[in-house]
């Protein structure tokens, strides 16, 4: 990788993250025994994961319940190893859940945070918000 500061891998994970293709080379940007935490949302309980198998598991059940989706960071914020990005990200559902019809399309914002040693990611701690139907306000 070019660039493997901090910063610049978290910003290289957001742009892979928004693709189908792309998402699912997310964990080669991610140490073997990478963590990732995320928090309780209406989508699971609080879930870690160690590992890129794991990883690819969790992309997979992203691939098999949302399409369309996107991810937009308004702020990444890095302090030497560590990242901090608060983003919006909107998908449209392909089954119904918690009370959302399928083929809703709905939104969260969210913050993530990453520590990145020697251009990889090795710990992720992801912290959802409230999901929406999007109803397109911007209101952030």
């Amino acid at each position: 990788m070019a660039d493997s500061d901090p910063k610049s891998v978290v910003a290289r994970f957001w742009e892979l993250y928004n693709t189908p293709e792309g998402i699912t080379r997310t964990p080669e940007l991610c140490a073997a025994d990478c963590v990732h935490e995320q928090a309780a949302n209406l989508f699971s309980p609080a879930v870690r994961y160690v590992g890129r198998r794991a990883q690819s598991d969790r992309i997979a059940g992203v691939l098999a319940a949302f399409k369309d989706w996107n991810v937009t960071p308004h702020e990444i914020i890095a302090e030497g190893e560590r990242v901090a990005a608060r983003y919006t990200w909107a998908a449209t559902s392909k089954v119904a859940f918690g009370g959302f019809p399928a083929g809703g399309r709905l939104r969260m914002d969210a913050s993530c945070f990453f520590t990145v040693r020697n251009g990889v990611i090795v710990n992720v701690s992801d912290i959802g918000g409230t999901i929406v139907l999007d109803d397109g306000d911007e209101h952030r």
